[in-house]
């Protein structure tokens, strides 16, 4: 948290410039991916069960 203090001074007011929303959807996606080789498929592939699985119940 000693980030934002600063990030405040070089970028503006926060509604501008508020990472939070970002960081929190990472958050959710990082876990998905268990392949160091292909991340991207990997992650698409976790993404497209999950909402296969969603549509089934």
């Amino acid at each position: 948290l000693l980030h934002i203090a600063y990030s405040i001074q070089e970028t503006g007011p926060l509604w501008a410039t508020w990472q939070f929303p970002i960081e929190r959807l990472f958050g959710m996606l990082i876990p998905l991916v268990h392949s160091r080789q292909h991340p991207y498929t990997n992650l698409i592939n976790q993404i497209t069960m999950w909402l296969q699985f969603a549509h089934l119940q």
